[in-house]
Order: C-alpha cells, then structure tokens, then sequence
C-alpha cells in the first residue's frame, strides 16, 4: 500500500553544458529534503480513487496491456494526478500533492 519515503536535503547537478537550450547551462541545485511515495501509484490505488470520486478513468485504463492491477497507472494528466493527490491526503490525513 501506499508508503513514503524521506529523499534528505542535499546538492545535485542540473542541467548539461550541451544540452538544448533550456537545459543549459549545467549547474549544482539545493534541494530541501521531501517525502516521496516508494513505489509508483498502481492501477488498483487508482481505482479505488476512481470509485470513490466517480472521476473518468484515464486512456488505456481498461487496456488490457496497461491494467493489470499492480501495474503503475499510466496517462494520467497532471490535473487528474492532482485531484488523486488531494483525495488521497483527505483519505490519509497527509499533506500531499503532485512532484
């Protein structure tokens, strides 16, 4: 089920010196530590989402190479990925939202 983990604070590189323009130029990025789920969010998370709001399924949801309940969902837009992440914050008690 669903299970956070803590990514600790720390510097990391960003970017690339000859990359496309708006990944230039390469440089160190702080980033304060944050919580982030374990695993991806399944597709049996997502429908438990689904059945309890009544939101429409995302494309591929019921393909049957996409659906396999422990498969990551996929195709979710970012709105849809919000509205999981406020559901489940309101199911859980925890301050949650979208990466």
């Amino acid at each position: 089920m669903f299970e956070l983990v803590t990514i600790p604070a720390g510097w990391f590189w960003m970017g690339e010196d000859d990359g496309l323009p708006d990944s230039r130029p390469r440089h160190r990025v702080w980033v304060d530590a944050f919580r982030i789920g374990r695993y991806p969010v399944t597709n049996a998370e997502y429908a438990r989402h689904l059945e309890a709001t009544g939101a429409a399924p995302p494309p591929f949801f019921g393909d049957p190479n996409f659906s396999r309940p422990r498969q990551p969902v996929v195709a979710v837009s970012w709105p849809e990925a919000a509205a999981f992440c406020a559901w489940l914050a309101a199911e859980t008690g925890l301050a949650l939202r979208r990466p």
